[in-house]
């Protein structure tokens, strides 16, 4: 390991702990109006409302709720992937999912995951996703896995991230691998990389 990405590890392993720190100090009352407002600017996007296949994570640990937003979007009729969790393969594959109630059961460190491993036929037009901490140019740090990288690096659909303003940072530490985001909600903006 070279010392300059030497230096990205400790530098992004730094970011990380601050920023889960802030997002875990939020009491739950915080989260829910918080994430309240976020998904509410998410859903004035008009590629929103037109799309008809969504893939969404499904909230843990102080992230931006979304699992009242997967119903919901269930019950409109849009198609939803989430993620499923392949311990052999070591990486998450997108599932499709039609019941809340009855598709999903808790999975890997008791996230929310789909019962069924049966991986979506085609990708998703739009993805919704989780992360640490985020940048206004679409820099995302995730929890150090790689795990959405890997699942992301070829989706050509738009990436929107789902963030609290305390996650927002004036620069994160940035390399190949890491995917941008289009844009990044938060409760109180929309910061898109570029516009659409």
């Amino acid at each position: 390991m070279s010392v300059s990405s030497s230096n990205l590890v400790v530098e992004k392993r730094a970011l990380r702990e601050r920023a889960l720190a802030s997002r875990r100090a939020l009491t739950a009352e915080e989260v829910t109006r918080r994430s309240r407002l976020a998904v509410s600017r998410l859903l004035e996007l008009p590629t929103i409302r037109q799309t008809e296949t969504i893939f969404c994570y499904l909230s843990h640990d102080n992230e931006v709720e979304t699992l009242q937003l997967v119903r919901d979007w269930l019950a409109s009729g849009k198609h939803i992937h989430v993620p499923a969790f392949d311990a052999k393969q070591r990486r998450y594959h997108a599932c499709p999912i039609n019941d809340f109630d009855r598709d999903l059961a808790p999975g890997k460190l008791g996230i929310l995951e789909p019962r069924s491993r049966a991986v979506a036929s085609r990708p998703a037009d739009i993805a919704i996703v989780p992360g640490v901490a985020f940048d206004a140019k679409g820099r995302r740090l995730g929890y150090g896995k790689g795990f959405y990288d890997e699942m992301l690096k070829h989706f050509a659909g738009l990436k929107i991230a789902l963030s609290f303003d305390c996650q927002m940072q004036p620069i994160v530490p940035h390399e190949g691998t890491d995917v941008l985001m289009d844009a990044v909600v938060t409760e109180s903006a929309i910061h898109w990389r570029k516009h659409l």
